[in-house]
């Protein structure tokens, strides 16, 4: 495809799950600049160039930067809020904490609702018993969505896929937040194959995290382009997947490459797996067996590949 016909197309559009939405394959996720890295003049202008590039697909939460990522959204948006669809999340377990959080994060946004408002970072079964119980977070989940303020409800972890799949039983979500990267297959069990499968058979939306993971995907003998990690996520059957954006070049060549997306075969995602074992640690730092996010104060610094060493 010539660089032109590229750059003069749509980014691809996909159905998330049973809703009556469909969002472009890549979307913006809420970290990167967004969270920490930026100044609010340099993240203000990165959602609205996201959003005249035709992205679709916002996700924010309210503990990214203690609020500061669901303001910049909020200061952004404008008259695309109609257009965008905007995912936001609650990480309170019991009910009243949680219509509280989302009080905040409606005013942040300078919106009166969400189109999906997620339980966010699932790890534990003991969380899950807590946010199904009588008074726990899945009542104002429900309670928010009876009344309009929400149209859509999801959950999110990347720690554990079997509470995630013990989530799924509890209630019918419309959507599930999981990680989708090139080292996951070398996982046990892996997301994909878990998670993803699943979310299918019950046709929920998926969106798909941590593919980049902070720029630890990176590695000489494994991926060392932007290009292979994200193609291989789109690859999947997934709806759309987010990324933390650090600049306005980043986000231009995702969105060149979104637009360019043509579906890795079966035998090339196999040599990347491949080619990612060996390094897993690096690519899944943030999984359970390696010890969450802390983990990955023990690995060498991310390698970095077009300034990618912060993407989420």
């Amino acid at each position: 495809m010539k660089l032109s016909s590229i750059h003069d197309s749509k980014i691809p559009e996909r159905k998330l799950g049973k809703t009556d939405k469909s969002v472009t394959i890549l979307g913006l996720g809420g970290q990167g600049s967004l969270e920490t890295q930026g100044t609010e003049k340099n993240c203000i202008e990165i959602i609205q160039r996201a959003f005249e590039l035709g992205i679709t697909y916002a996700d924010t939460s309210p503990i990214y930067g203690d609020g500061s990522s669901e303001k910049y959204y909020g200061e952004a948006m404008g008259s695309w809020r109609k257009k965008i669809f905007l995912a936001s999340k609650t990480d309170i377990r019991d009910r009243d904490g949680s219509l509280k959080e989302i009080e905040g994060s409606l005013k942040r946004l300078k919106t009166d609702y969400l189109d999906l408002w997620q339980i966010h970072h699932l790890d534990t079964i003991e969380e899950v018993n807590q946010i199904t119980k009588k008074g726990g977070a899945l009542e104002a989940l429900i309670q928010m969505h009876e009344e309009g303020v929400v149209r859509h409800l999801g959950i999110t972890g990347h720690s554990h896929p079997p509470v995630l799949l013990e989530m799924m039983k509890r209630h019918n979500f419309d959507t599930v937040l999981c990680p989708v990267n090139i080292g996951d297959r070398s996982m046990n069990p892996p997301f994909i194959d878990t998670v993803v499968r699943e979310a299918h058979q019950r046709h929920m939306g998926v969106i798909g995290m941590k593919v980049l993971a902070q720029g630890y995907v990176f590695h000489p003998k494994g991926a060392t382009t932007v290009w292979e990690p994200l193609v291989y996520a789109m690859s999947q059957p997934v709806s759309t997947i987010i990324l933390g954006i650090d600049t306005i070049a980043q986000l231009e060549e995702c969105v060149a490459i979104a637009r360019g997306f043509r579906p890795m075969s079966r035998q090339a995602m196999a040599e990347l797996e491949n080619l990612t074992k060996p390094h897993r640690r690096r690519a899944c730092f943030f999984r359970r067996e390696y010890g969450g996010y802390d983990s990955k104060d023990d690995l060498d610094p991310p390698y970095i590949i077009n300034n990618y060493d912060i993407n989420k």
